[in-house]
């Protein structure tokens, strides 16, 4: 006498998406016109500080 079922048959995984997919060349796209508008702008950080006057300091990302 066997108490386990058997599993349900898994379905196909969905197909990879590859640099040919339409999607994926949109998003591509999306993203380097999103980079290419937040070149210089606001988003940009802007220090008075010197170059030299941060070596050695620990970079830190701030959220903004």
């Amino acid at each position: 006498m066997c108490l386990f079922q058997k599993p349900p048959a898994l379905k196909p995984l969905p197909p990879t998406p590859t640099a040919e997919d339409k999607d994926v060349q949109a998003r591509a796209a999306a993203l380097q016109a999103q980079l290419a508008a937040n070149d210089g702008t606001a988003s940009t950080v802007k220090t008075d500080l010197a170059p030299g006057a941060l070596v050695g300091q620990r970079r830190v990302l701030l959220g903004v």
